[in-house]
């Protein structure tokens, strides 16, 4: 049974108890400061501290790099001193309890592991919760490695992998044990995860992943990062070799300017992102997960009904011409265009066909070739779609679209978790609370014995878990759009 106070390996740290039978510690380091000469270096270790260390807080959020702070003449949001996790851990005494290790999404621009309370996923999943922060946009998504600034690719890849590293040796203390943790994240969260299954470095670190919204896709070719980097060199009127020294205020301004343009035809809508560097990355996460870099993980895949109806809005213009033109550039203009019109005329279309095609492009068939890949490779797979609607702002507007199972996830029953930059939340309705309840079974399986509580996914019958008020599996659903693809490429997306 852990205590409030927890001796590390780096020194003491001392918790709170969160008003339930759940400890929290929150704002641990795992690395140093990665500023000034660390800055796009790998994390350094932290300096051991004696005296006991104040884990009630949650540390700074990482610089946000979101384009709406530069519009609105904002400063600076996060510091660069942002390497810190938080740990729940349930109070009562047990044995070593699976640990689920939470990467939060943001587009790789902006979040924070401080916005998710992980005391009740801890307390409903008999299970230790461990959220982090990474280095966003151009601090953690870049690779300066071809104009000859040595050790820079992938920061934030390589902030994960120590936070990983911490976990290990040091999650013991508080109950969590270090030879059952579920790698999982959202969004971009999700992104990572997968793209964490193709990095050596963080093998035998995790033992299993969860990923939500967030299948192998949105990495950079060499090629792409070289872009990405002149672009905002160019935007900044500097060089490669003081990069280091541009003010942070500057750097963001430099980054909304690269995410602008990214709906183009060469980055096609991400505009940082991980790289496959060839050292830290070394192959794209579907690739490895198809050579059986994974086939000993148990794998459990999710997306949402219709992810891209959030997107529609103006900030999100270049998401979707960053799709529509990767779509084109994978598959050829006039193959593209052949595409959009059958879907126009699939018997399920109901709602607007080209964005079911954007949908499918970017989220759906990206999950179900990395599903097909874990399969082909020997590895085991689930697969669930959510479908309900959760009844609160935007969803209760527009549906069952993206990052609607986030929120089902992580609230706290009889409400919704209130998240940063959202309105307040009501309280959670008959079919919210029911589905919840569903989905955190399914994750507390999941966390203690490597399945939930239904059957694997496999090419005969594709067995799909439909997350809403009547949970239910379905085989092979949107089979028609599904056969649309056969034989083309891997994705749209590079």
């Amino acid at each position: 049974m852990p205590g409030i106070q927890v001796e590390t390996l780096l020194g003491p740290v001392r918790g709170a108890a969160e008003g339930c039978p759940v400890l929290s510690w929150k704002g641990i380091p795992y690395a140093a400061p990665p500023a000034g000469e660390l800055r796009f270096r790998p994390p350094a270790p932290v300096k051991p501290w004696t005296a006991v260390r104040d884990a009630t807080r949650f540390g700074p959020q990482a610089v946000q790099f979101t384009p709406a702070s530069r519009a609105s003449g904002q400063g600076v949001e996060g510091e660069e001193d942002c390497l810190t996790l938080n740990v729940w851990a349930p109070a009562e005494p047990a044995a070593p309890r699976p640990v689920l290790f939470w990467i939060h999404g943001g587009a790789f621009l902006h979040g924070s592991g401080g916005l998710y309370d992980g005391a009740w996923l801890a307390e409903v999943c008999d299970a230790v919760v461990v959220t982090v922060n990474y280095r966003l946009g151009p601090l953690g998504f870049v690779d300066l490695e071809h104009l000859g600034i040595a050790d820079t690719a992938n920061p934030a890849l390589r902030d994960l992998v120590a936070a990983l590293e911490w976990v290990r040796g040091n999650i013991a203390p508080f109950g969590g044990d270090p030879g059952r943790v579920t790698l999982s994240g959202q969004s971009a969260g999700g992104m990572l995860t997968t793209t964490l299954l193709a990095v050596p470095a963080a093998c035998g670190l995790f033992h299993q992943a969860l990923v939500l919204s967030g299948a192998a896709r949105n990495v950079h070719t060499p090629d792409q990062n070289a872009e990405v980097v002149d672009r905002l060199l160019t935007a900044l009127e500097t060089t490669a070799d003081r990069l280091a020294d541009v003010p942070v205020r500057a750097l963001r301004d430099a980054a909304a300017h690269v995410v602008a343009g990214a709906g183009d035809e060469v980055l096609r809508g991400d505009g940082f992102c991980p790289v496959v560097d060839g050292a830290v990355l070394h192959q794209a996460p579907l690739a490895a997960v198809l050579s059986g870099e994974a086939r000993h993980l148990p794998v459990w895949i999710s997306h949402v009904s219709h992810e891209m109806d959030i997107f529609l809005g103006p900030p999100a213009a270049p998401v979707l011409a960053g799709t529509d033109r990767a779509g084109q550039a994978a598959l050829g203009e006039q193959r593209w265009a052949e595409l959009g019109k059958a879907y126009v005329s699939l018997p399920e279309a109901g709602r607007d066909p080209q964005l079911d095609l954007l949908d499918d492009t970017m989220w759906l068939i990206p999950a179900i070739r990395l599903a097909e890949a874990q399969h082909a490779a020997g590895g085991q797979v689930w697969f669930s779609r959510f479908d309900h609607v959760p009844g609160l702002p935007p969803y209760d507007r527009l549906g069952a679209t993206h990052g609607a199972d986030n929120r089902c996830l992580w609230a706290r029953p009889p409400a919704f978790n209130n998240l940063a930059g959202l309105p307040p939340a009501p309280p959670m309705g008959p079919a919210d609370l029911a589905v919840t309840a569903t989905l955190h079974r399914a994750v507390r399986a999941f966390l203690h014995t490597g399945a939930p509580d239904w059957p694997r996914y496999e090419p005969e019958d594709r067995a799909t878990m439909v997350l809403d008020d009547r949970p239910r599996i379905a085989y092979d659903p949107r089979r028609e759009r599904r056969l649309l693809w056969a034989g083309l490429p891997e994705h749209a997306a590079p």
